[in-house]
């Protein structure tokens, strides 16, 4: 199994939305993929951020495209700049 599958059959498994900490608990369950890389969770995070089928929620929030209306239906939203709330933390005087 490649890696990329196992990060989806993880996803999959964990209802189709995960933590990226999740993910990186999670992942290595899958005894049929072997990780031989230095660094596991800079590659799982590069998986999540480039595969299709994998979109991002929030930040260290992805999900399976397949289960995106169901994401949506819990009440989970995808956070775009348009309903990202604005925090200011000084002010510019005239």
């Amino acid at each position: 199994m490649k890696q990329y599958e196992a990060v989806i059959e993880t996803l999959d498994k964990l209802g189709g939305v995960a933590t990226l900490g999740e993910l990186n608990r999670e992942v290595f369950k899958i005894t049929d993929c072997e990780w031989k890389t230095k660094t596991p969770f800079a590659s799982i995070r590069r998986i999540v951020q480039k595969t299709k089928g994998i979109y991002k929620i929030k930040p260290g929030l992805y999900g399976l495209e397949k289960y995106r209306k169901q994401i949506e239906d819990r009440g989970i939203i995808v956070e775009t700049e348009k309903n990202k709330a604005v925090s200011y933390t000084h002010l510019t005087l005239p």
